[in-house]
């Protein structure tokens, strides 16, 4: 299968891409393109971590979905698919959010793991785990038609929480639109990002992309001496931040029937598989 790619990274890169165990955190826009690219690749395990369902308007921009999948568990369908490809990747659905109860046993003894949320809040979770337990993060945002990609190798770059901040408003997750070309292109960057690592040469810098003008701008970035997490190591997110919107663990318990269970609610939609979450603020 990986004939032409073979031409191009020889067969000791291919042999280290078989032998990688890689997190997608968030199986929506980004995180199916960046899904249908680790498996093409020929990435050994993934694990893809998403509690959400797919609706009708994630359409126009993710990969693996079709009209059909509409109201399944993202996770779910993105694994099934994912194997249909046929390149002999193992791909696991993690039917789960990414918070401060799960992101340390989440990310653990990944040789990456990729960014493809859309909530700074659980970002900067991600990041704490990531740098803590010295697992390589690979960011990627997207927002109309501006991206943006880095990679966060611990104790050497600077991270996320160098340049973020937790969003606690609750009007935080007002609905931003963007487009396929532009998401493809910010995945795109990202699993370049590890295969440039692979290979020995640590992406450095924020990679800022602009499909309007067709631009790509590398930014230089330093670590910020404050920085709670890659500087302090202080890891303060990891005991949790105020979610006011997205996905949120809640404590409740389904009635028996097939999952998910699925409830509309006057602030948000209920959604259960063995555990309860809430879709508050879109």
């Amino acid at each position: 299968m990986f004939t032409r790619q073979l031409l191009v990274l020889g067969p000791e890169a291919q042999e280290k891409l078989s032998s990688l165990d890689v997190l997608v955190a968030g199986c929506g826009a980004l995180g199916t393109a960046i899904l249908e690219l680790l498996v093409r690749l020929g990435v050994g395990r993934i694990a893809v971590v998403d509690a959400d369902v797919i609706e009708t308007s994630n359409l126009h921009r993710t990969h693996l979905f079709t009209l059909s999948d509409v109201g399944k568990p993202k996770a779910l369908v993105c694994a099934q698919r994912a194997m249909e490809i046929g390149s002999g990747s193992k791909v696991t659905p993690i039917l789960d959010i990414v918070d401060e109860t799960n992101a340390e046993s989440l990310v653990k003894g990944r040789d990456f793991v990729f960014d493809a949320l859309d909530n700074v809040n659980p970002r900067l979770i991600l990041n704490d785990a990531c740098v803590k337990n010295g697992v390589p993060l690979i960011y990627g945002g997207v927002t109309g038609e501006y991206g943006s990609a880095m990679f966060v190798s611990p104790r050497d770059t600077p991270c996320l929480s160098c340049f973020m901040e937790p969003v606690e408003q609750a009007d935080a997750c007002e609905t931003m639109g963007t487009t396929a070309m532009t998401v493809s292109l910010v995945a795109n960057l990202q699993v370049q990002m590890m295969l440039n690592a692979i290979r020995g040469d640590i992406p450095r810098g924020l990679y800022y992309v602009d499909a309007r003008s067709l631009t790509l701008q590398a930014v230089d970035m330093k670590r910020n001496p404050s920085c709670e997490a890659c500087s302090l190591g202080e890891y303060r997110y990891l005991k949790g931040i105020r979610m006011n919107c997205g996905l949120v663990r809640v404590n409740e318990r389904p009635p028996a029937g097939p999952r998910p269970y699925l409830k509309r609610t006057p602030d948000g939609l209920l959604i259960c598989y063995e555990n309860c979450f809430k879709k508050i603020g879109r």
